[in-house]
């Protein structure tokens, strides 16, 4: 007599198991996507913080290089009778500082070497941080009246902006002839929060400016 093999059915998930499965699925994919988004996070902020290193660096030396002619060229440059003819351009002589204040500078210098004076304004504007940092400048007219324009957006992250002057013996001045050193003290900020600390990742640089012809 020939038995009959008995073949156990295969067990299938229940509907239990089958949810239990899903949310750790669920689980593990959601941990997976937080990290990610976490390291996109990171990933752009350190961006950021490089971009700002780099504006930064930038608007100092822009700011430092054109500072230093304040006052260049001098009435001594010309002779006087050049000068004083009425044909004259009124644009050959640079007056130097023209005001002066902790979150503004304005200043005449031939910046680019073509024998013209410029008119230069460095400011901040805003009412809260970030602040916006600007710069005005232009070749004057042959009559001496100032250059025309719209001024150029520097800096749009500036936690903190700050002009400081000082006479030949080092004490702070706000009288423009007494006036000899000009420190820059400027802090920008991301634009993004850091996601590790929740607070803005900041730089800050401070130098000061020594113009030959004040």
């Amino acid at each position: 007599m020939r038995l009959a093999r008995h073949i156990p059915k295969s067990a299938g998930f229940t509907l239990v198991e089958l949810l239990i499965v899903l949310a750790i699925f669920g689980l593990v994919m959601g941990m997976i996507f937080s990290t990610l988004a976490e390291s996109q996070n990171i990933s752009a902020i350190a961006r950021e913080e490089g971009e700002m290193n780099q504006n930064l660096q930038d608007v100092l030396s822009l700011m430092t290089g054109e500072m230093r002619y304040a006052g260049f060229p001098p009435a001594s440059y010309y002779d006087q009778s050049y000068l004083q003819n009425p044909s004259s351009p009124q644009n050959l002589v640079a007056q130097g500082l023209v005001q002066a204040s902790a979150g503004s500078l304005k200043f005449q210098a031939d910046i680019n070497g073509d024998k013209t004076v410029d008119y230069v304004h460095y400011y901040v504007s805003g009412s809260s941080p970030p602040y916006s940092l600007h710069r005005f400048a232009g070749g004057m007219n042959p009559d001496g009246s100032l250059p025309g324009g719209s001024a150029q957006k520097l800096s749009e992250q500036v936690e903190t902006f700050q002009f400081r002057y000082c006479d030949r013996d080092g004490n702070e001045t706000a009288s423009l002839p007494n006036i000899s050193t000009i420190e820059i003290s400027i802090t920008l900020r991301t634009k993004l929060v850091d996601p590790l600390t929740k607070i803005f990742r900041t730089a800050s640089e401070s130098t000061r400016v020594h113009p030959e012809n004040l």
